[in-house]
């Protein structure tokens, strides 16, 4: 006659512990897997960042070039901007509150405290992270009454 063998209290531990270290083991390599394909997707997007910050001070001369009415260079200014455009390279919007995160401020001057007087050099986004701050002139709070 054959006897079924008899389960002890150790072995159906002993596999209650194997599943529970199995479903761990999965569930980390499930993350990973999540995490390498966030990774991937930020390299990805943000390769070619060091290359346009380059590009940027570029722009900037062009503009300054462009302002004294050079209509060629305002034709490679406008091919330009498509370009950076098409790249996700957005402007800082200057308008309005200093935002410590997207401006730096390269001086104060009488006006509307915290407040954006000019823009010394453009900011620029690289698809929502920022690829350059914006160098502006804040308004310190004090009001220039010399009439």
């Amino acid at each position: 006659m054959k006897t079924k063998p008899v389960k002890t209290h150790s072995s159906s531990k002993s596999v209650k512990d194997l599943e529970s270290s199995l479903a761990r083991a999965l569930a980390d390599y499930a993350n990973l897997e999540k995490r390498f394909a966030r990774d991937s997707a930020s390299i990805v997007q943000f390769a070619n960042a060091n290359l346009l910050a380059k590009l940027l001070e570029v722009r900037d001369h062009l503009g300054l070039a462009a302002a004294r009415g050079d209509q060629s260079l305002e034709l490679i200014l406008s091919a330009f901007d498509k370009i950076l455009t098409e790249e996700g390279v957005t402007v800082v919007k200057t308008d309005g509150v200093f935002d410590p995160n997207l401006m730096e401020c390269h001086e104060t001057a009488p006006g509307v405290k915290d407040q954006v007087l000019s823009v010394i050099r453009p900011g620029y986004i690289l698809n929502g992270r920022v690829l350059r701050p914006a160098r502006v002139v804040v308004g310190n709070g004090q009001i220039n009454s010399s009439n």
